[in-house]
């Protein structure tokens, strides 16, 4: 079933601190319902050959992995859909350096705050942030705004980008959506993709409501640095109706693994009514297989729902939903979050294959997870993932404690399964003022997670913080200068600039303006090095001697099978630290002793005829 649009015209396109150890408490259903299909034995013939190709990461494969999905589709419920165009697009650049219109403001304080967009008589309705992580451009930093001018005209939005790490941004794009469609607040999220030609795609979901006030996703593509794009009016998934409520559109991709053929992956909550006016609330799933693709690409929409649903009373509830890549033991796997259904005291988590399809389950996430706070609201739930096999995955989200609203995290070393002890985060924040909804970014191949979020009060600030799976490695307490917007979650990012990586996205009270924040003092945190290693290598591990963790670096310079092994003196395995294929680039692994005695450990790196030992001395 494809999406209903108007199709206008193909145009130019605008476009962590003390952590504790606990599993998760009270896994009863609550009523959760979930898919029992039983894939056949054709389907699993077609999702194992699409599978083996995608493995290749070689774009002739593209073709023959959607004539496949075709034939998926059709076991399936999936659904194509059509593509539409954006009204109104105006372009300011063609070939970066990106000439454009530069906003640039000046220094206010130890953290620079420059205003990108101005006008006091605009309202900001949402706004995205995504940095390039990939070639010679990696670092540009790119923002989305939309914004509203009155109740009539329609919703505009702009793009930027920053080359100089968001001291001065210049304006790339600028469009507005249907007249009559208005964007529905913080409804918004930007993933951006990198192919190996020097392409670069962001993909912008985003939430509005109609005319008649049915809720519902949109989306463009914009491609960089060739200024072109397309425009989706309308995500429909099958089986919809004019009556159900599609919002909270969540993105991932894997392409921090895959540069030739990646996927990207959409995540939105759904809400509508049975024949019998009992409310049914779920998630739905969709995956585009060729997002490189502007004119035709390949949108594949889940048919149902993806895991959980309910179907009870006719209670309006709000649910938020989201959506992480990656990859275990050599197999492409997606974790879903989603909270405030049916119990705002859990947040719920389901796992799938990369085909998103039934049967998928909560078996090895933990279904649903109250933490060290069981009885306490959770809401906002983010969740983010480093895109690689490091096994790092982050929720954050707002929970109510003691009367009022605070930040947390739950943060697993192995692999989003909440089944298995996981770290938990104090509360962050105010302990009287209220903090609202946070915001998560991970750094795509390393071990890095950066959250924000504000605090409101008589000075207010916006907290940014860096952390990994074991703890936090910087926290700034004030990030912005002027007031900040509560409704509007501050958009996390990070520089490759040395001995400083803060920067975020925020609006100002209003909300009103769309500014840029950076500037911090501190090491690079979680960025290693973004040129391509010319060697393998294996670094010391550090700290060494250590107790019990130790992290150990190494390099691939061209994509290959890469194995690590610990070793202790008598030349036994100890442990498997590495398995599988890697990409070039510089990537770090934890090697926990806390079950190992004292002593002498070697680890070796072996890949493509290449082997290297280093010895570590474990001190307990």
């Amino acid at each position: 079933m494809g999406c209903a649009v108007y199709r206008v015209f193909s145009a130019l396109m605008i476009l962590i601190l003390a952590f504790g150890l606990i599993r998760g408490q009270d896994t009863r259903n609550h009523g959760r319902k979930s898919n029992t299909i039983v894939k056949t034995e054709k389907q699993l013939k077609i999702e194992s050959e699409m599978k083996r190709l995608k493995k290749d990461d070689n774009s002739a494969n593209l073709s023959r992995i959607i004539e496949l999905n075709s034939q998926l589709e059709a076991l399936t419920g999936y659904s194509k859909t059509e593509y539409g165009s954006l009204i109104n697009i105006e372009g300011y650049g063609s070939n970066p350096g990106l000439k454009g219109a530069p906003f640039a403001g000046g220094t206010t304080d130890d953290i620079q705050n420059t205003v990108i967009y101005s006008n006091p008589n605009r309202k900001i309705k949402c706004l995205a942030a995504a940095i390039e992580q990939r070639g010679p451009t990696a670092g540009r930093i790119w923002s989305v705004v939309f914004y509203s001018a009155d109740s009539l005209s329609p919703d505009t939005l702009r793009v930027y980008y920053s080359g100089n790490g968001g001291v001065s941004w210049n304006l790339y794009v600028q469009g507005n959506i249907r007249p009559g469609d208005f964007v529905t607040s913080d409804d918004m999220d930007m993933e951006l993709v990198e192919n190996t030609s020097g392409q670069k795609y962001l993909w912008v979901a985003f939430g509005f409501k109609q005319p008649w006030g049915r809720k519902a996703v949109g989306a463009f593509i914009l491609q960089i640095p060739s200024l072109n794009g397309t425009f989706y009016n309308l995500l429909e998934w099958p089986a919809s109706d004019s009556t159900g409520n599609y919002y909270n559109i969540r993105l991932t991709s894997d392409n921090a693994r895959y540069a030739a053929t990646p996927y990207v992956y959409m995540i939105c909550s759904f809400d509508s009514l049975d024949g019998n006016g009992s409310r049914i609330n779920t998630q739905r799933f969709a995956r585009i297989l060729n997002p490189y693709s502007l004119n035709n690409p390949s949108i594949s929409f889940m048919n149902s729902k993806y895991f959980w649903y309910e179907n009870s009373s006719a209670l309006v509830r709000t649910s938020y939903s989201d959506i992480a890549y990656f990859n275990i033991g050599g197999e492409d796997s997606i974790e879903v979050s989603f909270c405030g259904v049916p119990d705002s005291t859990k947040i719920y988590f389901a796992k799938s294959d990369i085909n998103g399809n039934p049967p998928v389950s909560s078996t090895g996430a933990g279904g649903n997870i109250g933490g060290n706070d069981p009885g306490s609201y959770k809401t906002h739930a983010r969740l983010s993932s480093n895109g690689n096999n490091n096994g790092s995955i982050v929720c954050t989200f707002r929970q109510f404690t003691g009367g009022n609203w605070n930040v947390k995290w739950f943060s697993s070393s192995s692999f989003g399964n909440f089944e298995a002890p996981f770290s938990v985060s104090t509360l962050l924040g105010s302990v009287i003022n209220p903090n609202y909804p946070p915001e998560i970014i991970g750094v795509r191949g390393g071990s890095t997670h950066y959250v924000s979020f504000f605090t409101g009060a008589a000075g207010d600030s916006i907290h940014y913080i860096a952390m990994n799976h074991a703890g936090v490695l910087n926290h700034v307490y004030k990030m912005n200068y002027f007031s900040a917007a509560e409704e509007i979650a501050p958009k996390p990012v990070f520089r490759y600039q040395s001995g400083d990586s803060c920067i975020l996205i925020y609006s100002e009270d209003g909300p009103r303006n769309m500014i840029s924040s950076a500037g911090c003092a501190g090491s690079p945190i979680g960025i290693l090095n973004n040129q391509l290693p010319s060697k393998f290598s294996l670094m010391q591990n550090y700290p060494n001697p250590f107790n019990p963790v130790t992290k150990i670096s190494f390099s691939v310079p061209r994509k290959a099978h890469v194995r690590m092994t610990v070793y202790d003196v008598q030349g036994k395995m100890v442990m498997l630290l590495a398995d599988s294929e890697y990409y070039a680039g510089n990537y770090e692994v934890t090697f926990d002793a806390q079950r190992y005695s004292s002593g002498v450990y070697f680890c070796r790196l072996e890949a493509r005829g290449y082997s290297e030992i280093k010895k570590m001395v474990l001190l307990k």
